[in-house]
């Protein structure tokens, strides 16, 4: 398996594709397998990277540096590493906290911004919610933290809609952590940390790259007005938002949002 030490840290990568760089960061918890939905299409078009986060998959697990600026510096090392100079940048929910510090701290890499079911900074609600999975990650049992993170991920609109959908997520929850594919409880809780350490919020209008913001009006762990809070503050995005459609917009029904989010990342393919 292809790795690179990007920023000090051992780190799993794969690329699939020709043509623009287009870097896809995941979000907590979540490996590089987090945009299969999205990759064979995505390729078509672009050189694809994904990439296992700090502290997940098959990257190495540290036991610091959790934070979005932190990990933005990981995935600008990564790039360089791969000696890509400029890249389309897509961060989904964490991965798009990692997405906006990129953009921020070395805007003249990042060609275009794509932000799916991200935020600019946590609410008290928020706050609570990782707050609580820290402790159900660090010191009770996979079954709990696999019910608890799936039950608050989702929503009463989604699950009264789609309580099949949430049993099965429950179920594919505790046979990651049954099957030997558990994730670290250090870099799990360092995901959680990481996007409580988040708040851009001061920062976002200094973004000057096109933008696309994506959520679903389902969406319990984000809320949409942080989608419209993030489209106010930087100058051009566009801002979509999917009827129905959970926290999880990359593999809940996400046709229409993969469509939606290659004909963006087209419009801007020749940006440089």
């Amino acid at each position: 398996m292809p790795h690179i030490t990007a920023n000090g840290v051992r780190t799993f990568y794969r690329t699939l594709g020709q043509g623009p760089a287009l870097l896809l960061i995941a979000g907590n918890g979540m490996d590089h397998t987090a945009f299969d939905e999205q990759l064979p299409v995505f390729a078509e078009h672009f050189r694809c990277i994904v990439y296992d986060l700090r502290g997940i998959g098959s990257s190495e697990v540290p036991a610091s540096g959790y934070t979005p600026r932190e990990m933005a510096e990981d995935a600008l090392a990564l790039l360089s590493a791969l000696e890509i100079e400029q890249a389309h940048i897509a961060g989904y929910s964490l991965g798009g906290a990692i997405a906006q510090e990129m953009a921020l701290a070395q805007p003249q890499r990042v060609l275009s911004l794509s932000l799916y079911s991200s935020y600019e900074r946590p609410l008290p609600y928020m706050r609570l919610r990782y707050d609580i999975l820290i402790k159900v990650v660090e010191e009770t049992t996979p079954e709990l933290w696999a019910m608890y993170s799936a039950f608050s991920a989702f929503g009463p609109e989604f699950i009264n809609a789609h309580e099949r959908a949430l049993r099965n997520e429950i179920a594919k929850r505790i046979d990651r952590w049954e099957q030997g594919d558990a994730p670290s409880r250090i870099g799990l809780a360092g995901h959680y940390r990481a996007i409580l350490a988040h708040d851009t919020a001061e920062r976002l209008c200094d973004i000057r790259c096109p933008a696309w913001i994506a959520v679903g009006s389902a969406d319990a762990v984000t809320p949409a007005w942080h989608s419209q809070r993030m489209h106010q503050l930087i100058a051009g995005s566009t801002l979509s938002v999917f009827p129905g459609k959970p926290h999880r917009i990359l593999n809940f029904e996400a046709e229409e949002f993969t469509r939606d989010a290659l004909a963006f990342l087209l419009k801007h393919k020749n940006a440089a």
